[in-house]
Parts: structure tokens; C-alpha cells; sequence
């Protein structure tokens, strides 16, 4: 586990240096405030970004959901497009005191790499492929907090892949550590871990820590600067005898330390 200036996720990750930038978008819910009042509505972006976090490319209407999540009650939420902005924008109400969810889903898009580049489709529904079709799927989860802090933070919505943190970020101190949980399908993950801040660089894809989670998908994150948080985890799997071959996930999730 080592504190990074700069890393650039796409030289790490093995295959996507070649990919096209609209592959490495992250896919951020992005709240104008994240401790509010109960009652309070919160009005939110959806980024698509390479810089952390100002969005680059407003992402497809029919590709994205949000939703607020408090206890059992799931809220879907209306988006609006925000061609100024490049962003999908939405408003979640915090009715009830402690943590809330707002929950972000990007659905399954399918590239392929051909003679011509990489295109939008499955290997068998472009012309001329040359390599493995993926299909690209994004989660994100934002931490809303009302009030005083409750145990909401660590709720699981079961998302395909999925962060959850094990520490309440209300109680963080600046240069100590967050531990949270890597669930991929139902089961822990130990993976790589990436993480940074708002406002730690302008360069692209870079990131402030990374770390791996052990056997249990437990990883620890050390928090070095007050502000709007962001940690990013990725999976794969192969999909035999479907039209692509290999599922590409991506979990985000966002929170506040102050």
C-alpha cells in the first residue's frame, strides 16, 4: 500500500492503453453538497470524466438510472441532460436524518476493436473485427449524510460490483486510514483499489492512492486531504457463448471527509 503523485490508470491496467478515451470515463454522481439538513433536497450531476471530477461527455439518456436509497425504500430519480455542463443532472431529497445513497447505474455498452478502430457493437455485429468485443458496465455510489451520521454508510444495495465502506467517513482523520469491503457477485474481491480527491490533479486518470485488498476483499485507504472523495474498483469476467467476450465492470464510490 503506497501513497502515488501520479499514476495513470490506463498504462496499468493490462490491454486499455489502446482503447479508445471513451472507454476510460468515470462514472461519477457528483452532489452539490453532501452534509445537508433532513429534508434538504441535493441537486447532482452524473460525470463522465477523465479529470476528477469535471465532466468530459454527457452520458446517454437511455444508458443511465439513478436512484436514492435510505433503509428499504428505493426512489428512482428523473434526470435531465445538461449540454453546458456534459452532464445528466438530477435532485435527491433527503427526507429522513443519516446516511442516504444516491445510486448510480451506467448499463452495458459493447465495444469491439476492427481494422477501421474500435467500434461500438458485438463481434458479431461489426465488420471486420480483429480483436475481443467487451462489454463496459458502471456503478456508482454517492454518500449523502443528513443530520448526524448513522450506520447507512455500509449498507449493501447489491450491485454487481459494489464498495462498501467498514469506517463512517464522519469520523475519518486527515492521515488515517478507511477500510472497505470489494464485493464482486454476492463474494469478496481482492483486487486493486484506486482512490483520490477532488481537485488533487488536472492530469488525466491519475489518482492520489492505490492499494489491493486481502483474500476477505478488505482494503485500506489512507485519507490525506479534507474533501469530496472518490474510490474506483474494476472486474472482468469472460462471457463464453455470448456475442462479447469479456464483461468489464467498473464501482465508484464517492464521499465526503471533512
Amino acid at each position: 500500500m503506497f501513497k502515488i503523485r501520479k499514476f495513470f490508470l490506463l498504462a496499468l491496467m493490462s490491454g486499455f492503453a489502446c482503447l479508445p478515451s471513451v472507454l476510460a470515463h468515470e462514472f461519477i454522481i457528483k452532489p452539490v453538497s453532501m452534509s445537508v439538513e433532513p429534508g434538504a433536497t441535493v441537486p447532482f450531476s452524473i460525470v463522465s470524466a477523465h479529470v476528477f471530477m469535471v465532466s468530459e461527455e454527457m452520458e446517454p439518456a437511455d444508458k443511465i438510472e439513478a436512484s436514492m436509497i435510505k433503509d428499504d425504500t428505493i426512489t428512482p430519480i428523473k434526470l435531465s441532460p445538461n449540454p453546458t455542463l456534459l452532464t445528466q443532472d438530477g435532485v435527491a431529497l433527503c427526507q429522513k436524518p443519516g446516511y442516504s445513497i444516491i445510486a448510480g447505474h451506467r448499463k452495458g455498452v459493447i465495444y469491439t476493436k476492427t481494422t477501421q478502430g474500435y467500434m461500438q457493437g458485438s463481434k458479431t455485429g461489426v465488420k471486420n473485427a480483429v480483436s475481443t468485443s467487451k462489454k463496459y458496465e458502471k456503478f456508482c455510489k454517492t454518500l449523502i449524510k443528513a443530520g448526524k451520521a448513522d450506520d447507512g454508510y455500509g449498507k449493501i444495495i447489491n450491485d454487481k460490483l459494489e464498495i462498501v465502506p467498514l469506517t463512517d467517513p464522519a469520523g475519518v482523520q486527515i492521515n488515517s486510514e478507511m477500510e472497505f469491503k470489494i464485493i464482486y457477485d454476492g463474494k469478496p474481491l481482492s483486487t486493486e483499489v484506486l482512490a483520490t480527491y477532488d481537485g488533487f490533479s488536472t492530469n488525466p486518470n491519475t489518482y492520489a492512492y492505490l492499494t489491493k485488498g486481502n483474500d476477505q476483499g478488505i482494503a485500506k485507504v489512507k485519507i490525506t486531504h479534507p474533501g469530496t472523495w472518490m474510490v474506483r474498483v474494476e472486474a472482468e469476467s469472460e462471457q463464453a457463448g455470448q456475442d462479447y467476450d469479456l464483461h468489464v465492470m467498473r464501482a465508484v464510490l464517492v464521499f465526503e471527509v471533512k
